[in-house]
């Protein structure tokens, strides 16, 4: 048992680290495909970079459910995920960032809005509906295409608006290179996201845990490698908006479609599946620390660096509760 643990416990250190580099390059890739295609920035944010970097969560929620059977894996890699990107990455970006980590209007009228209705969807199906088929992943994933609509909305308007002003110089760019880099780093990302299921069930198996405190912490973490290097890498550049965006918009794409479209393919396979989710504290914890970062962020459009080091506090209370809730100190 010990040799297998110790195991688990590598395969999930070496998919953390092989998912991290596919996501650098799989962040500068989408990067040079932005720019080649002029798309806005805070737009940029919510879309491509927030779908690529979600990658890892999607896939872990597909494989526990359709492979694994335990959808409690994919629900708690999607909060700790969502948990981590919303403490963790501002919290960190605001230390990297050249200049006050100021956020657009667009980016909280739009994007943190979207996301705390996300979060009211998910406490509120947790509480009241236990079994989800067809109609629930339908209610998630069309709460993502109004989402999609409105990024496609201000899309148009910024054209509009630029169209003719010249954009950033398309020379130097290869797009089918860019284009191969993106989808050969998904593959690889995909695979070690299967890598990283596999082992952390049997990581919680081995440390008679639930699975789902293994997901809401290890697993969780390891997939939210690729949104905390692009958002990173945005605020190095000062693009405050690109990196704020990532985080609300990869939170919305894992909540709405990490969810939703695994639970599509599982009712449509196997039929409505009963949701047994012990641990409501997890998700409520996540709606407090949504309600007071978009606070933060409403209150005069900047983070500081005092309220950069509470989310990150809150972050390291709050594992340690799950921490000590697993073991069954409280």
């Amino acid at each position: 048992m010990g040799e297998s643990l110790l195991i688990s416990i590598l395969m999930i250190l070496a998919s953390s680290i092989f998912i991290y580099f596919a996501g650098k390059k799989f962040a500068q890739s989408s990067s040079r495909i932005g720019d080649y295609f002029r798309i806005p920035r805070d737009v940029k944010g919510a879309t491509l970079d927030a779908i690529s970097s979600s990658l890892p969560e999607l896939l872990v929620a597909l494989f526990s459910v359709i492979l694994f059977k335990q959808f409690e894996v994919g629900i708690g890699t999607i909060a700790g995920s969502a948990l981590f990107n919303l403490l963790i990455i501002p919290g960190i970006c605001v230390f990297l960032a050249p200049v006050a980590f100021k956020v657009g209007k667009k980016v909280i009228s739009r994007d943190a809005l979207f996301y705390l209705l996300s979060i009211f969807a998910l406490v509120i199906l947790i509480i009241y509906f236990k079994v989800w088929g067809v109609i629930v992943s339908l209610v998630l994933l069309s709460i993502y295409f109004i989402y999609v609509f409105e990024i496609a909305k201000h899309t148009q308007k910024h054209r509009r608006e630029n169209q003719d002003k010249k954009g950033k110089s398309k020379k130097g760019i290869n797009i089918t290179k860019e284009f191969l880099i993106f989808f050969t780093t998904m593959i690889v990302i995909a695979f070690f996201a299967y890598v990283l299921t596999d082992h952390s069930i049997q990581l919680s198996n081995f440390l008679g845990v639930p699975a789902i405190i293994i997901a809401f912490t290890v697993t969780a973490a390891a997939t939210s490698l690729p949104d905390t290097i692009i958002s990173a890498a945005n605020a190095r550049k000062g693009d405050i908006d690109d990196a704020t965006s990532n985080v609300f918009g990869s939170n919305i794409f894992d909540i709405l479609v990490g969810l939703g479209l695994p639970l599509l393919i599982y009712t449509i396979i196997k039929g409505p599946l009963t949701i047994v989710f012990d641990h409501l504290e997890i998700v409520l914890g996540l709606l407090g620390a949504t309600i007071l970062t978009i606070y933060f962020f409403m209150n005069d459009d900047i983070l500081s660096k005092k309220e950069a080091i509470i989310l990150l506090s809150l972050y390291v209370l709050f594992v340690t509760y799950i921490i000590l809730l697993s073991i069954g100190i409280v």
